[in-house]
């Protein structure tokens, strides 16, 4: 089994994580209300504020690839 390591911490009730292209992550974070994108090195950016409880990223992703 490979070896784990964090990326991220701090994250306020993240869910569904997706690997983009570039080697960073993009979930939202349910507590925070926020789409959140996590870089190679850990650095975490606000995408952006979803308001509520946001659960799922699949058509926020879409939105960022497609512009």
């Amino acid at each position: 089994m490979a070896d784990v390591r964090a990326i991220a911490t701090g994250l306020r009730f993240p869910e569904g994580p997706v690997a983009m292209a570039d080697g960073s992550v993009v979930l939202v974070e349910i507590a925070a209300g926020a789409l959140t994108r996590i870089a190679p090195d850990g650095a975490k950016s606000i995408v952006g504020q979803t308001g509520g409880g946001p659960n799922g990223v699949a058509g926020f992703v879409r939105a960022l690839v497609l512009g």
